[in-house]
């Protein structure tokens, strides 16, 4: 992603970053571990087990408020961002996901850490109060850009991010990890806000760095991203108790050379090989195909999703690690790209309506344990229609079980997606729905008597019988 602006005091600024510039937006795609137990699941694994047994691709948990997330940033009135310095307002959304992220948030490294031992916690004490006041919420932060005083003049605009942030390794990094880093970490997570809300109490998940395969947020090296957070990630376990950590994510859009996927694999084993230190597998896909037009959310699961699955699922030790994809959206190709938009040249605004919620259905029902919408506020937020869709997908998942991957079947020349779900009152569900705008049928088996509709609608429905289906899913009950 290229970061919104962030507002800073004048006498904070520093003139080597201080220059923005555009990039092409980036997907993300990342790696986590097996080891330790999900947001949620800390809280109800007494009555439910532990769903970290379940394998990828397969969806053999509940569902759990953490499995629908949001990104909310400060610095961007149509994100989160209020008038003037550290202002933040919490989306007012009829629909509240249960995982917030903190990424473009103000929390990064180089916006709080500003050399000789000054740290500007301005951003971090709002958000940390904005948590108490809304729980309950989980919360993840990430870990990003370099401050620019630890780097030479000249590679602090390379590309001058986030702000006064830089893409180059710390000078101070080495095999055993940086000290400048460690110091961060470490302050950042004994840190409590002047009205006594505290890191450790409310931010329990750290993805370890942004994109580390693309050079807009990392130059240095596969290997020196994991000295600079393996140190760091056992200040974060000492510190905050059930701590969760998320891999460093990697990205379709990855410029290392080697490809998207074998970054992933990559990553798999120089863990395996150099000492595990992740409990999620974390990824970003957004739906974009180019700046102006995104693929539907069946077609980007089948060209990236299985492809990150396969691999997790053919590596040792990372069979039943579970996974998320904490950065997604339609397409946020700046201006004059779709920043945040499904494209209406494409799609009717029903069919985007309806892909945000066969977004979700795919990955929940193949084990993701969390999907992430970056801009929340100014994709759904700022759309009555994509909100409503959203809060009445909460409401008929809610803690049920999908009992298979969703998967398609051909009703003549159109392709029908249905998922089995079992609601949390064990009542046995069908999620159905066509990517084809034009619509087709689908016949009622035996046993349904009723759907429920993205708008809060509940039809009666005879088995047997056909019934019109279109690019909204509905829940057959």
């Amino acid at each position: 992603m290229h970061p919104p602006l962030i507002p800073r005091k004048p006498e904070k600024i520093r003139a080597a970053c201080y220059k923005f510039f555009f990039v092409t937006l980036l997907f993300t795609l990342v790696i986590a571990t097996a080891t330790s137990k999900s947001f949620a699941a800390r809280e109800e694994n007494a009555s439910t087990g532990n769903p970290l047994n379940a394998h990828p691709g397969k969806s053999t948990h509940p569902m759990y408020p953490t499995n629908f997330g949001f990104q909310c940033g400060n610095g961007d009135t149509q994100d989160c961002g209020g008038q003037g310095y550290g202002s933040i307002i919490w989306p007012s959304t009829q629909s509240q996901p249960g995982m917030l992220r903190l990424h473009d948030a103000g929390t990064h490294w180089s916006t709080i850490d500003e050399g000789s031992g000054a740290y500007n916690w301005v951003f971090l004490d709002q958000w940390l109060d904005l948590i108490a006041q809304h729980q309950p919420v989980k919360v993840s932060q990430v870990f990003t850009w370099v401050p620019c005083y630890l780097v030479a003049a000249h590679q602090c605009s390379a590309p001058p991010t986030a702000p006064s942030g830089t893409n180059v390794p710390p000078r101070d990094l080495t095999a055993n990890g940086s000290p400048s880093f460690n110091n961060f970490v470490t302050l950042f997570v004994q840190h409590c806000s002047p009205n006594g809300n505290c890191v450790k109490n409310l931010i329990r998940g750290y993805e370890m760095w942004n994109e580390w395969d693309i050079k807009y947020h990392w130059t240095g090296s596969m290997e020196q991203i994991y000295q600079m957070v393996k140190p760091a990630v056992a200040i974060i376990r000492a510190n905050v108790p059930n701590a969760v950590i998320l891999m460093p994510s990697t990205t379709p859009d990855s410029d290392t050379g080697l490809g998207y996927q074998a970054d992933f694999q990559n990553w798999l084993n120089y863990e395996n090989t150099n000492g595990r230190i992740s409990d999620w597998i974390d990824w970003h896909v957004y739906l974009t195909n180019t700046n102006y037009t995104t693929r539907s959310p069946e077609d980007q699961w089948n060209k990236f999703n299985v492809n990150f699955l396969s691999i997790q699922a053919s590596t040792p030790g990372w069979e039943t690690t579970p996974w998320a994809n904490t950065e997604t959206n339609f397409n946020g190709a700046p201006p004059p790209g779709l920043n945040y938009t499904c494209p209406a040249a494409q799609f009717t605004k029903a069919d985007c309506t309806g892909q945000i919620v066969r977004w979700q259905l795919l990955h929940a029902s193949n084990g993701g344990r969390n999907l992430a919408w970056y801009k929340w506020k100014e994709t759904i937020g700022s759309n009555q229609q994509y909100d409503a869709a959203y809060n009445y997908m909460m409401q008929y998942l809610g803690s049920g079980k999908f009992t298979a991957p969703c998967s398609s079947t051909m009703n003549g020349s159109v392709p029908v997606w249905t998922c089995g779900f079992v609601q949390s009152n064990g009542t046995n569900s069908i999620w159905v729905w066509t990517p084809t705008e034009s619509g087709t049928t689908y016949t009622v088996p035996s046993g349904f008597t009723n759907y429920r509709d993205l708008n809060g609608g509940k039809t009666s429905v005879v088995a047997g019988h056909s019934i019109a289906i279109g690019p909204e899913p509905i829940m057959l009950e």
